[in-house]
């Protein structure tokens, strides 16, 4: 079957035109302790999705398969400005009902509410999207009573779009795109149409043990040749340290490292997918793990896990690759650590900085809502008000993505934890060098498995990452193929 193209997004033709791929995601990367800090693990934005929600989505819609304003724009727009007058619901006043797991955003929504009288915002407080919200959302969308707005992360949007979940909005907030990275609009729209709006961003950067690398006499690497290198004399020194963890499962974690690289593993030409997880940018990336993994230089276990946690607390461990959410994980569960740990740029691959992206979310107007106009202004002004954003970034912990957010006092101080270094300077120098071609794919969470199960099986012992890669491609190929997309490898 040819596929189609349907609002800029390529979905496949037939029968199954909007079946979601939720089959066969597990859980990835959940922390094994029921009691971890709550801050750490709704703040973390990324696409781990509940086996039990994924499941839930993928009956509802297998059994489916048989299926449009903000102001102008401008940064910073002071609370109170820009609203339009509720045309629909009692009294005139539009109501909107909004679904969001980010700590604390009901602030946010108060002062939207006080400000604007005639579009009355109803926070659902969620838990993540990955821990069932969005199998709920799926679930409502097949019902037809999804919600107005919704929190979604930015790996995640195609697949809602792939059902034919989500409204264009590009009417309504066309106007705002100045305001964010640009990076982000590339990630939130095709082509003329858009289809969230972003929020935060997760940037990629270098946590390190300061102490330990003077100890044993590191220069902190500025590429990731020096950090092979550092990995090596570490080891020698102490065959009980590591440079680092390599979390098999986590296949998104090295998307952002595969992202910074250079790496492109979704493009489309025509009417076809085009996928590429060999390119010489991935390649090189997964060589670079191999040697790790082949020489023992770095510990194979899964990321937010209590033996990481130990691990990242006792020494074992000298460095993390991650995004600034990573900031808070840290400070959390490495808390004997503080003044310990400090920030550096991601090592580079070549002369150009580039730095990858890892987590982050947007809110989205979903295709049931009888407002979008209205509901479009919401997310806008959500994620471009200043007095928003300071809520967001002080009680939600997010990193913003509008341009102006980054430059707030709350993204630009000193942290204790990490000996007084403002981190957030090396966080917004990553942001701006984030490579702007990366795409996501549109089963995502078929992908993410499919390659977390090569990867797992390579660092046990049986074939290498880039064969992994060279697998899961291949299985992503066909799997698409099945659900009727027009693709090819690319």
């Amino acid at each position: 079957m040819l596929g189609s193209v349907r609002s800029g997004w390529l979905i496949p033709s037939g029968p199954c035109q909007r079946l979601f791929d939720f089959s066969r995601h597990r859980l990835r990367g959940e922390p094994s302790d029921p009691e971890e800090d709550s801050m750490s693990r709704l703040v973390r934005s990324r696409s781990r999705l509940a086996v039990a929600g994924v499941a839930a989505a993928a009956s509802l819609l297998l059994a489916a398969c048989g299926s449009s304003g903000a102001a102008s724009g401008g940064t910073g727009n002071a609370a109170g400005t820009g609203s339009s007058p509720g045309t629909a619901g009692s009294g005139n006043v539009v109501n909107l009902t909004f679904w969001s797991w980010v700590p604390g955003i009901q602030t946010s929504v108060n002062l939207w509410n006080k400000t604007h009288p005639d579009i009355q915002v109803h926070l659902d407080e969620t838990t993540s999207g990955t821990a069932g919200t969005y199998a709920k959302m799926f679930s409502a969308l097949k019902a037809g009573n999804a919600p107005d707005l919704g929190q979604v992360e930015y790996s995640v949007l195609p697949n809602f779009e792939h059902v034919g979940g989500l409204d264009n909005i590009a009417p309504y907030v066309n106007g705002f795109k100045k305001d964010f990275l640009g990076w982000t609009w590339n990630q939130v729209s095709l082509g003329s149409d858009v289809f969230a709006v972003p929020q935060d961003v997760g940037p990629e950067a270098l946590f390190y043990r300061a102490d330990l690398f003077k100890k044993y006499g590191l220069a902190v690497p500025t590429t990731w040749q020096q950090y092979l290198s550092d990995a090596e004399k570490l080891h020698a020194a102490n065959p009980n340290a590591y440079i680092a963890a390599f979390p098999a499962a986590d296949t998104q974690w090295f998307a952002g490292l595969a992202w910074q690289a250079g790496s492109d593993w979704f493009t489309t030409s025509g009417n076809s997918w085009l996928v590429n997880f060999t390119s010489n940018s991935s390649a090189k990336v997964a060589s670079l793990w191999q040697e790790l993994i082949s020489k023992h230089l770095v510990k194979v276990e899964p990321d937010f896990a209590n033996g990481w946690y130990k691990d990242l607390s006792d020494g074992t461990l000298l460095t993390w690759p991650s995004a600034v959410w990573g900031e808070s994980t840290l400070m959390t569960n490495a808390a004997s650590t503080k003044g310990d740990w400090r920030v550096a740029p991601l090592p580079s691959w070549g002369s150009t900085p580039s730095d990858g992206d890892y987590g982050g979310s947007t809110t989205v107007v979903f295709k049931d809502s009888k407002h979008p106009k209205q509901a479009a202004e919401f997310a806008a002004w959500l994620n471009t008000n200043q007095q928003s954003i300071t809520s967001l970034i002080t009680k939600g912990g997010l990193y913003p993505a509008d341009a102006q957010g980054e430059k707030q006092s709350a993204d630009n101080s000193p942290v204790a934890f990490y000996g007084g270094q403002n981190i957030w300077k090396v966080f917004a120098q990553g942001a701006a060098e984030v490579n702007t071609n990366f795409r996501w794919g549109p089963i995502m969470s078929t992908t993410f498995t499919q390659l977390g199960d090569a990867f797992s099986a390579a660092a046990a012992g049986s074939g290498t990452l880039s064969s992994a890669l060279s697998k899961a491609q291949s299985e992503t190929l066909s799997t698409m193929k099945q659900q009727g997309f027009a693709v090819k490898a690319g």
